[in-house]
């Protein structure tokens, strides 16, 4: 017989009721009682361990501590106390989780959390044995804590760069809405590249863009700031801007959006003439 003694009787109903929705034949082997300890007696140790056993304990896991987890690892190892902060870090590590955001080399190659979890229980669990869980999750849990921290570390990361980010957008703003504007309007026409013409529909070349390009104002920028396209539109603070795309996920077109706001008009390629 399986025991498994529970530090409040949420977490031993919130598994055992896990338990008995993985499989209702399984119901006749499990015993709640006083909503502290799980009592498991299975009438063939493999099935009902590989079948029920190991995935209820992953499922309870992943969706009821592991957000606990990362918020330790956040607050007590990394030192972040603001709520805002914790809770968009946390949304970012749970969008890594996810695989939302695959183009993180750091993370490419991490066997899953599942596969840590299956092969700590498998090693763990045996016939007879008697745990809490709570010495379970403090002892046996090492490594799913460390590949949680890794995801943690890296959200983190990517939580800086886009604070890093948003300041280097705010700062752009600032200053093109403090300029004088040197053209109305502008056109930008993306295809392949851009191509930029001014209010009466002239093409500016490359040459005659970098004309406009406040080269102190560059220069004295933290981050990088794209030389052909963006700082000269910063530089001419234009009224207006009409970009003309088929794609206005671009992130070049986004980022002009966000340093321009209203003043950017988004029209289809077609629309151009």
């Amino acid at each position: 017989m399986l025991e498994i003694l529970f530090s409040s009787p949420k977490e031993a109903r919130t598994i055992y009721a896990i338990f008995r929705s993985i499989r209702k034949e399984f119901l006749s082997e499990l015993q709640l009682i006083n909503d502290e300890l799980i009592k498991i007696s299975p009438k063939s140790w493999d099935v009902s361990l590989e079948q029920i056993v190991i995935p209820g304990f992953i499922q309870f896991i992943l969706e009821y501590k592991e957000h606990q987890f990362m918020l330790s690892i956040l607050k007590e190892e990394y030192y972040f106390v603001e709520e805002i902060e914790q809770q968009h870090i946390l949304q970012i590590a749970n969008s890594i989780i996810e695989g939302e955001r695959t183009d993180i080399p750091r993370i490419q190659g991490l066997c899953s959390r599942d596969e840590v979890l299956k092969e700590t229980l498998g090693m763990f669990l045996k016939p007879e044995l008697n745990f809490s869980f709570a010495s379970f999750q403090k002892f046996r849990l090492h490594r799913y804590i460390a590949r949680l921290r890794e995801y943690v570390e890296v959200a983190i990361e990517e939580y800086k760069l886009e604070q890093e980010y948003q300041s280097f957008i705010q700062s752009l703003r600032d200053y093109q809405c403090e300029q004088k504007s040197k053209l109305e309007r502008i056109s930008i026409v993306h295809k392949e590249g851009y191509d930029v013409y001014d209010d009466n529909k002239h093409h500016l070349s490359d040459a005659q863009l970098t004309t406009y390009v406040d080269q102190g104002f560059i220069y004295q920028h933290p981050m990088y700031i794209d030389s052909n396209l963006l700082a000269p539109l910063v530089s001419i603070a234009p009224k207006e801007i009409c970009i003309y795309t088929n794609d206005s996920l671009d992130g070049m077109i986004l980022t002009i959006q966000n340093i321009f706001q209203e003043k950017v008009r988004i029209h289809s390629l077609a629309e151009f003439t």
